[in-house]
């Protein structure tokens, strides 16, 4: 059977440049999908404070702080912050942690095959970020696995108030924020975890200023 002039022509000159860039695009978007699933699968480590040198070659989860003596006054202040009126409010991540323990609802059975499996979101506050983070569990095809999903970052003004924007997006130690939709799709999906109640969500629609400072988050309505 006499062979087609494409094939003649690749036996004659070898694979288009079409041909070689395609492959050459299929092979580097292969390699990022292995690179990134490694990375996530690497652990991190979890401390209660960073080391006085860190580790340049490891990456940190710093867990905020929970303890419920140092966090009661939440229901107060949740109290002012719902009520009309001016108010200015300092929350500590004691307070935003015990605040959200109280409010957390047990999670549902996940369903037979669920893969991922998210543990209890946490909050820690520095200098001027505010940290989220939320440990989960793995599991795809008898495989178990523990990742640590962490972001940072302050509150932007939106057309509804202010609105949480993460700077840093780590997932293990892969830095999703890097990557293109990969970072904000992470943020929606720890947004959805916790759903607020109606008359918070309205309260902080009502807010004029919402700033991180001084390892606090500050409210202020005028």
């Amino acid at each position: 059977m006499a062979r087609s002039a494409a094939n003649l022509k690749r036996d004659l000159y070898g694979p288009s440049l079409f041909e070689i860039t395609l492959g050459a695009a299929l092979s580097i978007a292969l390699g990022g999908v292995l690179a990134a699933g490694y990375l996530m699968a690497q652990p991190v480590d979890t401390v209660r404070t960073l080391p006085r040198e860190p580790n340049p070659d490891k990456v940190y989860y710093v867990v905020g702080s929970a303890r419920s003596s140092l966090g009661n006054g939440w229901l107060r202040k949740k109290q002012m912050l719902i009520e009309p009126g001016a108010a200015t409010l300092q929350l500590s991540e004691d307070e935003l942690n015990t605040w959200l323990a109280s409010t957390q609802t047990q999670p549902e059975s996940p369903s037979e095959g669920g893969m991922i499996k998210p543990r209890t979101l946490n909050f820690r506050i520095g200098e001027d970020y505010l940290q989220v983070g939320l440990p989960c569990d793995i599991s795809v095809a008898g495989f178990n696995h523990s990742l640590v999903i962490q972001t940072r970052g302050t509150f932007k003004p939106t057309g509804d108030g202010f609105a949480y924007a993460a700077d840093e997006v780590m997932v293990g130690q892969l830095a999703a924020h890097r990557l293109p939709l990969v970072g904000s799709l992470v943020v929606g999906r720890l947004a959805a975890l916790h759903e607020p109640p109606g008359d918070l969500v309205a309260a902080w629609q009502t807010l004029t200023d919402v700033t991180v400072a001084d390892r606090q988050l500050n409210l202020v309505r005028k």
